[in-house]
């Protein structure tokens, strides 16, 4: 693990380490302009076949008021398992300090719903509108600070891991050292709430399209609400999941799987 990459990619994530010199300032002031962190796409599959694919876009926005800068993930979710077919999208936005500025997610297939998840008096305020666009609102007791790991997005795993990298890990001896990152989070598609612990667990050997590469193993235990909702209704009986990310040097996610289920993502 470089620790010039590291630096580079937390730059470059949630505008935690932004830093522009008096000229730079002067310049760029009263503009903004975005620029990309990590983009992509996740192949889904489930028992081994391609179920889905995550087409994914990670930029950030930064601002001479650092007060102002902001990151956006944004997904498109496309799905079909031969039985069920659902098209969704998601965008998420980040202050630099790492508080929710909005969210919001919209379903095209199999039906049109939508949901939005925004700030308001120091808590979050959910607004749905499901099918039959009965407008609805559910307030989170939350802080602003609350992660969003909604159901099937799973880029929203790498927002979550940068963050952890930068506020819960240093350099020693050449080494990257990380203590255990517990975070609030919030499950939109759920109205739920609950917990995320990431450990960085060192480098380890994992097989990716039937390649075996040394990569970076990271876990990521959730417990709180449903642990695991998908697309086709398949969910597990446990209120606790973990996760498996493998990242590589630029600790871009390359895949994830879930114990105790069928299902992983790999990146194209």
């Amino acid at each position: 693990m470089k620790a010039v990459k590291l630096a580079i990619l937390l730059s470059a994530v949630l505008a935690t380490s932004i830093c522009l010199s008096a000229a730079d300032q002067a310049k760029e002031k009263g503009k903004s302009s975005s620029k990309v962190a990590d983009s992509g796409s996740f192949g889904i599959f489930m028992n081994g076949k391609r179920v889905g694919t995550e087409t994914f876009n990670i930029t950030e926005t930064p601002n001479a008021d650092r007060a102002r800068a902001y990151s956006t993930a944004s997904s498109e979710i496309k799905f079909d398992d031969g039985h069920f077919k659902a098209t969704q999208t998601a965008e998420m936005q980040v202050t630099a300090k790492g508080e929710l500025r909005s969210y919001n997610w919209h379903a095209i297939l199999p039906q049109k719903e939508e949901s939005s998840v925004e700030p308001k008096d120091e808590m979050l305020v959910e607004h749905i509108t499901p099918a039959d666009q009965k407008k609805l609102d559910v307030p989170h007791m939350l802080p602003l600070s609350t992660i969003i790991l909604d159901d099937n997005f799973f880029s929203q795993r790498e927002v979550l891991l940068w963050w952890y990298l930068a506020n819960g890990c240093r350099r020693q001896d050449h080494a990257l050292v990380c203590g255990t990152g517990k975070f609030v989070i919030l499950v939109p598609r759920q109205h739920l709430s609950g917990n995320a612990t990431l450990e960085l667990m060192g480098p380890g050997k994992v097989m990716i399209k039937g390649v075996e590469r040394e990569l970076n193993k990271v876990k990521l235990d959730m417990t709180g609400p449903q642990s695991l909702t998908w697309l086709n209704d398949q969910s597990r009986d446990s209120d606790a999941t973990q996760w498996v990310l493998w990242v590589d040097d630029q600790y871009r996610v390359i895949k994830m799987t879930v114990a105790g289920t069928n299902i992983e993502v790999v990146r194209d």
